[in-house]
């Protein structure tokens, strides 16, 4: 192979991926919205998943963006793992797509009748209309025709390579195919694009330096190669991203060593598809064939594991704060068992209970330090609740014996105050930042509430044994008239004048009074953990059920 077959090479590959690049690029701007849209909204199903991923990748021309796009959408929590994962495999068919176009019109295309002037049109797009949604789709027209003009490189590059290099000196068999899946998989990892793999074996295939069948074993390590971009994406992801990846993974190992191990038979079927009609019979459609019917051959197996895949990634990468965020206490199999059930949902209600105090406190130590731990907690937060509230679901009211009823009323009321405690600390970040410019008094009194505030969520008798409900009681009603002279030193101070403006005295009344909410829930929760424990313990119930019920109802 002389100078020219490697700057041939280089070129045209070159060439095809800067056509590439502008095209997914353009192609992403001008349908961006569009592409968020689509993932937030129809995913809600399997098929609708994989619809979703295939026509979004056909669109961009790049399953790699798609792959990215859904794992990012896990991260913020916008998708979950089940409907992400179904987005990739639809991406992986939709990737197939670019093997068609190369197969179809890029080895057959007049590059003076179509590349080049696709490049003239898109640029004058782009230039034209630029920076808007238009001058997007400019690049993408000069995209396509780049992308062209690579694949007729690539293509007179291998015409003539294999006619330099006898045939008979190709090994053949499974060794040639596995090096050839090993090189469709690095260039795929190079490149960061499976459809630069695919373009130089449609190439290979079309120029005759290699056979169909081993163009289909690179067209597999490319397929294996795509899982890179993945795996790179979610280096310092949350761990549900992680196990997109590694759903990713699973499913392009199986349905790669599947195909590579009856590669003779697959390559069959496919010729014998094309021959029947389905495709062109040229051996360039054939390969784009084989590397559809592959990809839906993994979907077909996956539509039945799919949800035992998806249990077995989610035991994967578990964090510790995941480890926390799941049940301790609640057992199913206690459902049956009234009483035991309804004490085993008030241990977890107190242990929800600490996590939230703690979350609040570790917040007010360090704000701006705690601000992206309050936004991770609260998610595992909402986890552990709907748990909570799943179970007490259960729990049918038809079943439940005499005053248990009320008990778990009270349970379901003091996790809402829970979830008021994780809302109100919400607020409190969004709303308020570091007071600047009060009067010293008044900022030395808004300090000192803070501290009552981490003292009183402190104190582990408030989420462990609450006490009585007079006691309890008396504890709000004291954060109450706290909260009530902070104002009244932040009213007077405004009526005394001499400050430039009065945000400062809002803002401080504002974080006084979400302070005061959050105070308000914890000890609420309490008071109903502790009227719904006097209930259900049998120790209690005559003593206390009733003085700690009346002090809620007062109170609440």
């Amino acid at each position: 192979m002389g100078i020219d077959s490697i700057t041939g090479l280089l070129g045209g590959l070159g060439l095809f991926l800067v056509g590439m690049w502008l095209m997914t690029e353009g192609l992403k701007v001008a349908a961006g919205p569009s592409l968020k849209m689509l993932l937030e909204r129809w995913t809600n199903t399997r098929a609708k998943g994989l619809a979703t991923g295939f026509a979004l990748t056909a669109l961009v021309q790049s399953s790699s963006a798609v792959t990215v796009a859904a794992i990012g959408f896990v991260n913020a929590g916008v998708l979950t793992l089940g409907q992400a994962i179904w987005v990739i495999f639809g991406s992986n068919v939709g990737t197939t797509m670019t093997g068609w176009i190369v197969a179809t019109v890029g080895l057959n295309v007049n590059i003076e009748f179509l590349a080049l002037p696709l490049i003239g049109l898109g640029m004058i797009v782009r230039l034209i209309w630029s920076g808007a949604a238009r001058g997007a789709l400019g690049e993408a027209i000069a995209g396509f025709g780049l992308f062209f003009l690579g694949v007729a490189v690539l293509k007179e590059t291998f015409e003539g390579i294999a006619a330099a290099i006898p045939i008979e000196m190709m090994a053949g068999g499974y060794l040639q195919d596995f090096l050839f899946l090993l090189a469709g998989f690095a260039i795929t990892a190079l490149a960061q694009s499976s459809s630069a793999s695919i373009a130089v074996a449609l190439s290979a295939v079309s120029g005759g330096l290699v056979s169909l069948e081993t163009g289909a074993a690179m067209v597999i390590g490319a397929n294996l190669g795509t899982t890179v971009t993945g795996m790179l994406a979610v280096l310092n992801a949350t761990s549900n991203a992680k196990r997109v990846a590694a759903s990713h993974v699973i499913f392009n190992l199986a349905t790669g060593a599947l195909a590579f191990l009856i590669l003779p038979g697959f390559v069959w079927l496919a010729g014998l598809a094309a021959a029947a009609g389905y495709a062109d019979p040229g051996p360039a459609a054939t390969l784009a064939l084989f590397h559809t019917l592959f990809n839906v051959s993994g979907v077909l197996l996956f539509w039945f594991l799919g949800d035992r895949l998806i249990r077995r990634v989610e035991a994967m990468f578990t964090s510790q704060e995941e480890s926390e965020a799941r049940p301790r206490h609640l057992d199913r199999t206690l459902r049956d068992m009234p009483s035991l059930a309804a004490a085993s949902l008030l241990l977890e209600l107190r242990r929800f209970g600490g996590m939230t105090s703690d979350m609040v406190v570790q917040y007010l130590k360090a704000p701006v330090m705690r601000a992206t731990m309050v936004a991770r907690r609260a998610l595992l937060l909402a986890k552990l609740s709907e748990a909570i509230s799943d179970y007490a679901a259960g729990m049918s009211v038809a079943r439940l014996p005499e005053k248990l009823p009320d008990a778990l009323a009270h349970s379901l009321r003091a996790l809402q105050h829970y979830n008021g405690m994780v809302h109100e600390l919400q607020e409190l970040m969004e709303h308020v930042g570091e007071q600047r410019n009060l009067p010293e008094s008044l900022a030395a009194e808004l300090r000192g509430y803070r501290i009552s505030l981490e003292e009183l969520l402190s104190d582990t008798s408030l989420t462990d044994r609450a006490g009585d409900g007079e006691a309890l009681s008396a504890r709000g009603q004291a954060f109450e008239a706290e909260y009530q002279h902070i104002k009244d030193a932040a009213l007077s101070a405004a009526s005394r004048g001499g400050m430039d403006h009065l945000k400062p005295l809002d803002d401080a009344i504002r974080e006084a009074d979400l302070i005061r909410r959050i105070a308000h829930h914890a000890v609420r929760a309490a008071m109903r953990i502790e009227a719904a424990e006097a209930i259900v313990a049998p120790q209690k119930r005559d003593a206390q059920a009733e003085p700690v019920a009346e002090a809620v109802a007062r109170n609440e």
